[in-house]
């Protein structure tokens, strides 16, 4: 198999769509948003604690969170003209006048990556380069959440045990939390430290086609 790496890790949700005697070639539909132009897009999470607080949301109770290097893009590049596109998440956004948790769903913040791949093979990885390394420190930056980026490492190689401990810290706290300003969208981080969600004005153009395909 020829999983989606990339210069950075990410995590993506997957359910099972069927089942064989080999465990590890479940046949599984990954998760995706609609770009503008209506193809699909992988939801792909810079942050494991973000990609279970998701698959906690309404409707996706049959989905799990994988690293995306396992999971192989093949079928998706190939019914899209050899185009991959990915939806480089980081936190969620907080869209005027809503709460947070939105009627049970989170709604992700993040950016469009698109890549003229042709057909994926073990030799392939996506170079983010400095533009999104930077666009990820920024926002961190903004959210006063400097050192975000090694709490994203320390979650990648907790016990499964400790992130459900953390992933249940955070959801417990999603529950009636708001923006500061509720007449402008924000973008929310939480902050594992103080074990709250913390808020910065969202300075990209955010578009949530409805409803997510399934």
């Amino acid at each position: 198999m020829s999983g989606l790496r990339a210069t950075m890790r990410l995590y993506g949700l997957v359910k099972n769509l069927g089942s064989t005697d080999d465990r590890h070639r479940q046949p599984v539909d990954i998760l995706c948003t609609l770009n503008r132009t209506g193809g699909k897009a992988i939801r792909a999470f810079v942050s494991r604690l973000d990609a279970e607080l998701m698959a906690r949301s309404r409707g996706l109770e049959e989905y799990r969170v994988v690293p995306l290097r396992t999971f192989d893009p093949n079928q998706l590049i190939q019914d899209h003209q050899g185009w991959l596109t990915l939806h480089v998440c980081c936190g969620f956004v907080v869209l005027a006048d809503q709460s947070l948790l939105n009627d049970g769903t989170l709604l992700p913040m993040g950016w469009y990556v698109y890549s003229d791949i042709g057909q994926w093979t073990a030799e392939h990885y996506i170079d983010f380069g400095p533009q999104m390394t930077s666009l990820l420190q920024t926002s961190y930056n903004r959210i006063g959440l400097r050192d975000y980026n090694a709490w994203l490492n320390d979650f990648d190689s907790v016990s499964d045990a400790d992130m459900e401990w953390q992933v249940a810290e955070a959801w417990q706290t999603l529950h009636n939390v708001s923006s500061p300003d509720s007449h402008d969208d924000c973008h929310a981080l939480f902050d594992p430290v103080d074990n709250r969600w913390r808020f910065a004005a969202a300075d990209i153009d955010i578009y949530q086609p409805h409803p997510e395909p399934q």
